[in-house]
């Protein structure tokens, strides 16, 4: 009895040490597989950021690229001056365009000329008496590349003359001055100036023979007012001028011919050159 009570205990006992042992025994079994959640095709796609790279800074192929210097501690480096661009270039006026004076209208221009010509008396009795001529100028233009314009000249003839009482070498000689008003017509092309003009103006002239008078019918000088009025075409390139011109010089106090006192009327063609300012 006593023998088989305590088998009993001892086998309880094993038991329960067994049933320890199994609860505290660590569980090496494997987690169980985790599986990804389920995609929905349905869900737009998350957007993406792309990577930002710094800038990148591209030197001057004009300028050298220097190394630069070592970057001291405690000292700023110097800042970068940006290279000195050059002056804006001045506006430059174009002929024609709006809001810009024409270069021609700029100018007032005045020009000196010399030239010379043909003259011809145009009344019947000094016209007989006398020659076809040859007729000399000097003027100052002012305004040669406006519509109005100034004249200002010498002029002066010379015509042979025959008549009773005069040496077969005798000349009737003018010389005089006046003074014109002008009308322009400036074409301006680049550097030339083409320029129809007419003129009308008032003068003086002074008559007188080249050797001394012993007929009655001519007084030995005569001083006349003068009305010239004509036209022309001028031309230009640069400083160098020319010009042909159409004059007539209607005359008032005629008096060297005494008998008759016919007028001095001429015409005349001729032309200048000279420089313009």
């Amino acid at each position: 009895m006593k023998l088989s009570a305590m088998m009993t205990v001892v086998g309880v006992g094993l038991l329960g040490s067994m049933a320890t042992a199994r609860g505290e025994s660590p569980d090496t079994s494997p987690p169980p597989a985790t599986r990804p959640p389920p995609i929905d095709v349905n869900s737009p796609p998350e957007a993406t950021t792309p990577p930002t790279t710094p800038p990148t800074t591209i030197p001057d192929v004009d300028e050298p690229v220097s190394p630069a210097a070592p970057i001291q501690p405690g000292v700023m480096p110097p800042l970068a001056t940006p290279s000195a661009l050059p002056p804006p270039a001045p506006p430059v006026g174009v002929e024609g365009s709006m809001g810009t004076t024409p270069m021609w209208m700029s100018r007032v221009g005045t020009a000196m000329m010399l030239g010379g010509g043909y003259e011809d008396f145009t009344y019947g009795n000094i016209k007989s008496m006398t020659g076809a001529g040859g007729s000399w100028d000097a003027r100052l233009v002012a305004g040669t590349r406006q519509f109005v314009g100034l004249e200002a000249a010498y002029v002066g003839s010379a015509h042979s003359i025959q008549t009773l009482g005069l040496a077969s070498n005798t000349n009737l000689i003018s010389n005089g001055a006046e003074g014109a008003l002008r009308v322009n017509i400036p074409i301006v092309r680049g550097d030339g100036l083409i320029e129809p003009f007419g003129f009308i103006g008032i003068g003086w002239q002074h008559y007188n023979l080249s050797k001394a008078s012993n007929t009655a019918d001519l007084t030995g000088s005569d001083d006349v007012t003068t009305m010239p009025y004509g036209g022309g075409l001028e031309a230009s390139f640069r400083r160098l001028m020319l010009d042909a011109r159409f004059t007539y010089r209607q005359t008032y106090n005629n008096d060297l011919l005494r008998a008759s006192g016919g007028k001095l009327n001429t015409w005349g063609v001729g032309g200048n050159v000279g420089v313009e300012f």
